[in-house]
This record gives structure tokens, sequence and C-alpha cells, in this order.
């Protein structure tokens, strides 16, 4: 699966309760993350659980986002909350569409995809309550209304560290932390960059909360520049017009975002460093 709900987060034990919502039970720490989704824009998510009882191991994607206080319908998927999940169908990118049916939850959606004959292929997603998620992989929920809901996801917390596939290509990706964290706090060995900002840079893109982007460059200074940039090698930073800045704020927990890899192969994204 390629890899994309969280601001304040809340840790429970077993038993606890929140509000209408009940925690997931099992033998180690359960909790809440609660995410800010502005209405009328995408926001990415990531997710910082596993699934319970089982140590390591993904949680369902019915299970990992809570459907209470967003927008269902009884009939017509256009007028309900959706998730969407980037993902892997063979070897083709798929987007799989979930929506909020009211009494139903998390529903799939059947979408169709562009074959390479030019031909359309309908292509159903697994139920949302068979389509695992694991810790690290991102995807994006779509409100319909105007307004802005609080969006929870729930599950076990971590003791393994994350471990996510970064592949050639566009991919959906998060830090499944629990803290928010400076972008150039996380080891990203394997990440690429050459000659400073290039056409062969990775690169990522941030969300800024109101539809929009913030692009970030893998920077490796070009042979023989100043001494100056060396500040600035092995990090992401943003292009402007007087050169590269670092980023100014920290990712909020579970802040997901894309990430364009530009470089040959893929590469495993340990940001918890193992």
């Amino acid at each position: 699966m390629k890899k994309f709900l969280l601001t304040t987060v809340a840790l429970a034990v077993a038993g606890w309760g929140h509000a209408d919502i009940q925690p997931i039970v099992g033998t180690n720490v359960v909790g809440f993350a609660a995410i800010t989704a502005p209405g009328g824009v995408n926001t990415i998510i990531t997710v910082p659980f596993e699934a319970c009882l089982e140590n390591g191991a993904a949680g369902m994607l019915s299970d990992l986002v809570v459907t209470n206080g967003l927008t269902s319908h009884a009939t017509n998927e256009g007028d309900a909350d959706q998730l969407v999940v980037l993902t892997t169908n063979g070897a083709t990118q798929v987007y799989y569409y979930y929506w909020n049916k009211t009494g139903f939850g998390w529903t799939e959606i059947t979408s169709a995809m562009l074959m390479p004959d030019g031909s359309s292929q309908a292509v159903t997603p697994p139920a949302a309550t068979n389509f695992p998620v694991a810790r690290g992989l991102g995807f994006w929920i779509k409100r319909k209304d105007s307004g802005v809901s609080t969006v929870y996801v729930k599950g076990q917390v971590s003791t393994e560290k994350q471990a996510t596939t970064i592949s050639e290509g566009l991919n959906l990706i998060g830090y499944g932390g629990l803290e928010s964290v400076s972008l150039n706090a996380i080891d990203w060995t394997g990440a690429y960059g050459v000659n400073g900002i290039s056409a062969t840079t990775d690169r990522i893109l941030v969300g800024n909360g109101d539809g929009t982007y913030t692009t970030y460059f893998y920077y490796v200074k070009k042979a023989g520049s100043s001494s100056y940039y060396d500040q600035f090698t092995n990090l992401w930073v943003k292009s402007t017009s007087s050169g590269p800045a670092l980023p100014s704020s920290s990712l909020p927990v579970g802040q997901g975002f894309w990430y364009h890899r530009r470089g040959a192969g893929d590469f495993t994204f340990r940001p918890d460093g193992q």
C-alpha cells in the first residue's frame, strides 16, 4: 500500500471512555487522537496507532477513523464525508474511496480506473472492516460540509518502530508519532538529493490546513559551493528568492504529506531510527 488525524492526543488504559466513543480494549496502552478537519478541503492524515490485541499489526480502516461528528448520508455518497486511500492494485496505483453511510459507517465506493489501452475498469475497494492501514501510512479525508470538524482516530499505541516503504513516484505517508515534531528532527536516511534544488531531488508537500501546500526539497549542496550551504545539507528546505530556507514550524501530530520520490529505487522510511 502507498502511504496518507491528530492535534491533541489523549492516551488511555483499557476501560477508559471518551464521550460517545468507545476505546479499543487491549493489553497495552490505547488512546484517541483528535484532528482538525476544515470543510471544503482534503486533510491529509497519518495513523499513529496499531491494531489492538496484536502488537505491531495494522489496524482496519473502519476501526481507526471514528465517524462521530462527521457528515453521513443514507443514500448519496456525494453528500457524505469520504476517506481516500492511495494503494496498489497489482502493479497499478489506484485510489480507494469510502463514504460515511448513515447507520453503516465507512462504506466502499466503486470507481473507474483508466487502463493503458484507454478503457475504463470498475474498481471496488475491500470493505473498510477488511482493509488494513498500518502506522505511518497516509490517506486523506474529504469533508462535505463547509464547517470545521474534529476527526478522531483510535487504536493501540505502538511499541514497534515505524518502517514505511517509499517507492519511486508519489507516496502518501506520515510520521506515526504522538507528539509534534520538526521535519528535520526525523531520520531521513534514504532520501535523495543532488546539486542543491534540482529536478532529481526528492520533495515533500505538506498541507497548510487551508487546501494549499508547501513544498520542501531534500537538499545536498552542489560540489564546489560555499561552506554557507553546509547548514542545509541533508535537510529539508523550501526554495525562496534568496536561496534555501529551513522549515519554520513543526509537523502537528498526525500530519501526513505527499512524498515525491525522484531518486532511483525504493527506501524504507524509519523515522524512529532503527
